[in-house]
Formats: C-alpha cells, sequence, structure tokens
C-alpha cells in the first residue's frame, strides 16, 4: 500500500515556496553581480538567457513544482509570459510597490481551483535595482553594445523602460494541492 500523501496546510505551503523563491532570487542576483563585475553588461545578457532558466529548471526539479520568472514586459516572451493569475498579481505589486510598500511585504499566496485540479500559488515580487540598469532602463538610455546584443538575442524585448524601485517580474511558485 501507498504511503499517505503529506497533508500541507496553507501557512506551511506559503513557508516552504518563500525559501525556495528567495534561493531562486538568491541565486539570480549571485550570478548577475559576478558576471557584471567580471565581464560587464553585455555578457551579463547570457545570465538571464543561459543561466537564468537553468536556475528555475533545477528547481523545479528539485521539489516537482513549477517554479518561474515572469513579468509584465519580458525578455523573452517565450519562458517570462505571466498566465492570468500571475497578471493580477504582478498588477497588484506594481501598485503596492508605487505607494511606497516595502519589497519584502510584496508576496502572495492562495488556493485556486482550475478546470485540471486545485493548486497552490506563490509569487514573490522581484524588483529592480541599479545593478538591473544597463539592461534594464530606459531604451534610449541603454549603452550601445547592450542594444546591438538584446537585438540580436531578444527581438521583441519588453524588458526595458524600468526604474530602481519597480516590480519587474515575480517568482511564481505553481504546485498541486
Amino acid at each position: 500500500m501507498a504511503a499517505p500523501a503529506r497533508e500541507i496546510t496553507l501557512k506551511q505551503a506559503t513557508e516552504e515556496s518563500r525559501k525556495v523563491a528567495l534561493q531562486v532570487s538568491q541565486a539570480l542576483r549571485t550570478q548577475l553581480i559576478r558576471e557584471m563585475q567580471l565581464s560587464g553588461p553585455v555578457r551579463s545578457l547570457l545570465v538571464c538567457k543561459y543561466t537564468c532558466p537553468e536556475i528555475l529548471s533545477s528547481q523545479s526539479r528539485k521539489t516537482g513544482w513549477k517554479v518561474a520568472a515572469v513579468s509584465l514586459k519580458p525578455r523573452n516572451s517565450a519562458l517570462g509570459m505571466a498566465d492570468a493569475w500571475e497578471q493580477t498579481v504582478l498588477a497588484d505589486f506594481g501598485r503596492r510597490a508605487a505607494n511606497g510598500e516595502n519589497e519584502d511585504a510584496l508576496e502572495f499566496a492562495e488556493i485556486v481551483s482550475e478546470p485540471q485540479a486545485r493548486y497552490f500559488r506563490y509569487a514573490r515580487a522581484m524588483m529592480m535595482e541599479p545593478l538591473c540598469l544597463p539592461c534594464h532602463s530606459a531604451r534610449d538610455k541603454l549603452p550601445d553594445p547592450v542594444k546591438a546584443q538584446l537585438a540580436i538575442d531578444y527581438p521583441f524585448d519588453r524588458a526595458v523602460d524600468f526604474s530602481v524601485g519597480q516590480v519587474y517580474g515575480i517568482v511564481s511558485i505553481k504546485r498541486g494541492f
């Protein structure tokens, strides 16, 4: 006989998801800082292109959950397009950040019913930092080499025109409940 599934509460699911989201954010930030210091903004685009998806995929495999980084203005729409739930959360986080709410409070969790099943959904804001501006500021302020690389790697890039303190995306977690 199979072991019974572990019962989990909304609070437990939120705490577990928060830990994963923080691990993802820290890993991405560490890799970006390292690459910016070593090679500058053009080479740091490789972190977004290759390392970010691998970190997310690794966490998904490790946890068995869908772990993603999405935005209303994705750099890569194939990987970073927000679904309807994520779009609602991103819009809410944007309003809350604009009203001065602390970034640590910008998280949301709930249980949702979808046609396929019930899911626990969790989102944690990713904020624009000064480190990010060489690749995400106003398009006309981006360094020419960054513009050129973005045109090659992301011809439909929308992840620009941000300023420090804005929400540029979320770490999103979806798991069966």
